[in-house]
């Protein structure tokens, strides 16, 4: 029987077309099949208690949860804080597939915690050093103290399920982190025992940056509760809660040097931090570098970046975020990230080598110094590099380029992207940009800024390019039915960022509107003493682990 040439014609352009489908489909049945492993494998189904919480992560070969030991006991870590993008997930799945089950767990585990894991005043038993042992049905902790550090909590699912819960939750971590209100002192560590009042009916004054004080102000806990007041003044109306949250991110905003317009990673100095142990107490970079720059000043605020070799750009990227999320309430915000990055692009960046600088905040080049003694930022003998800018970087000005539309944003978001062998974007929005046929990058972050790049210039090359790093991280993170940091490690952590971003290409894919949560830049750990370990990370001690 002959079939005719334009029946053949026909049938190959459905072929092609399924199979086109199909291609983008992969990415959410990848996603779909991780969660029905995590709701398969990872409840808590520990201990005498079985509880309708998740454990952080588990063995992908063996399914035994990831575990902590200390002082001779082993505790199966159950840490809500580390669950919040596996919640989105559940969220983005059920909103993409109709199943209600997905969600249904995230609300069941909110509950839960609502109901059993919260202190006397409302805090949350989470976070870097609380956690809930699901083997014990009790807490485990370093200390008894409350800590997020660029978490960023999915508030508006806790809303849904409990919004007075939550409304107590967030001003009471506002309450208890603030030790100063008339200058927003405040410290990384919260205390879980004691009562509060209303937090906003405070008084504020301001005054001087770089004051002396007890607390550490830390801006990855600064920037979760400037996002944490952000979102409730979102989700409540009330205009107090924004007030204070601006308030709190302008304190960083005023460390800025006038020379450089660079701000600091503190806004005050820390009296009672160690420097070198506990008998020599201050400002832990004074201490450290204040005797080789005389003329400088030299505080932890000063330091550019203060942590690591690149800057700090979760709280950055939090920010135009929050700009976007709460429209022109939300202005500002996206003000001082742009003039942050463009300080750090016009002052620190270095584009022969797409690396950032350390500096001093005034400019002074700390480049190749070599620390004369132990202090806190390293060892005697430590010697400071520039910091190449990486995927994590692109993704920031990729996010501010399409937020703003100023040129220098998509000036670095295209020097950096060439920094990382991922092609050209062009000198402008309305070049065409050259971008590779093939790569082995496989970071989420990149993809999120080639999926910035398309929303703002519509261009399909930029989605191509991120459905090709989808692909890599499916190949290289997909493993037994799980996202794991590469074929050769044991441990997945359920709060992993891939199968989100995944669902955003997805959507991208299919010219779905956002239908899944928005993916915000958290990063999620506990920290504790582990036997045989020392002080040590979850991310550190658990999900580095390889097969032997």
């Amino acid at each position: 029987m002959k079939i005719s040439r334009s029946l053949i014609t026909l049938l190959i352009l459905l072929t092609t077309a399924a199979a086109f489908a199909g291609n983008e489909d992969k990415y959410v049945s990848a996603v779909q099949t991780f969660a029905d492993n995590v709701l398969k494998y990872g409840k808590d189904t520990y201990g005498p208690k079985h509880t309708p919480l998740f454990v952080d992560g588990l063995n992908i070969y063996t399914y035994e949860p990831v575990k902590w030991k200390r002082d001779g006991k082993v505790w199966i870590l159950s840490n809500l804080a580390s669950q919040q993008n596996l919640f989105r997930v559940l969220v983005g799945l059920t909103a993409l597939t109709d199943d209600a089950k997905y969600r249904r767990t995230a609300v069941e585990a909110i509950e839960y915690a609502f109901a059993n894991l919260r202190s006397p005043n409302g805090l949350l038993h989470w976070g870097g050093h609380i956690a809930y042992d699901a083997q014990a049905d009790a807490l485990c902790m370093e200390q008894y103290s409350h800590e997020l550090k660029c978490h960023y909590p999915y508030y508006g699912l806790m809303w849904q399920v409990n919004p007075q819960a939550t409304r107590q939750f967030l001003e009471t971590f506002w309450a208890a982190h603030i030790l100063n209100w008339s200058n927003l002192e405040m410290n990384r560590h919260g205390s879980p025992k004691k009562q509060f009042g209303n937090p906003w009916a405070n008084e504020y004054e301001g005054g001087p940056v770089f004051f002396w004080g007890t607390g550490l102000s830390f801006l990855n806990t600064g920037s979760d509760l400037f996002y944490a007041g952000a979102m409730l003044s979102g989700l409540s109306g009330e205009k107090a809660p924004l007030i204070w949250s601006k308030r709190l991110a302008y304190r960083y905003v005023e460390t800025r040097n006038p020379k450089t317009g660079i701000g600091g990673y503190q806004f005050n100095q820390s009296k009672t931090a160690w420097c070198n142990g506990p008998s020599i107490r201050g400002d832990r970079a004074q201490y450290q570098y204040g005797d080789d720059f005389k003329g400088h000043f030299v505080v932890e605020g000063t330091l550019f970046p203060c942590y690591g070799n690149t800057p700090a750009v979760r709280p950055q990227i939090c920010q135009f975020l929050l700009g976007e999320v709460l429209g022109d309430e939300g202005i500002d915000y996206t003000q001082w990230a742009l003039e942050e990055l463009t300080a750090w692009g016009k002052v620190a960046y270095r584009k022969k080598d797409n690396s950032f600088i350390p500096m001093l905040t005034d400019g002074t080049s700390m480049e190749g110094y070599v620390c004369k003694k132990d202090g806190y930022f390293g060892p005697k003998g430590r010697v400071l590099k520039a910091g190449r800018a990486g995927p994590m970087d692109f993704w920031t000005y990729a996010l501010a380029s399409r937020r703003t539309d100023d040129a220098f944003m998509w000036e670095m978001a295209r020097s950096i992207v060439r920094g990382n062998d991922l092609g050209d974007i062009g000198v402008t929005a309305g070049d065409e940009p050259h971008l590779p046929d093939h790569t082995r990058c496989a970071a989420y972050a990149a993809l999120l800024g080639f999926l910035e790049l398309h929303r703002k210039t519509g261009k399909s090359a930029y989605l191509n390019l991120a459905r090709k790093i989808g692909d890599n991280i499916v190949t290289n993170y997909f493993h037994e039915g799980f996202f794991v940091r590469s074929r050769k490690h044991l441990y997945t952590k359920f709060d992993a960022l891939e199968p989100l971003v995944l669902l955003h290409l997805h959507c991208a894919l299919k010219r779905k509107p956002a239908t899944v949560p928005r993916v915000w830049p958290s990063t999620s750990f506990f920290h504790c003493p582990h036997d045989g370990k020392g002080r040590t990370y979850d991310n550190s001690v658990i999900y580095s682990r390889i097969i032997p």
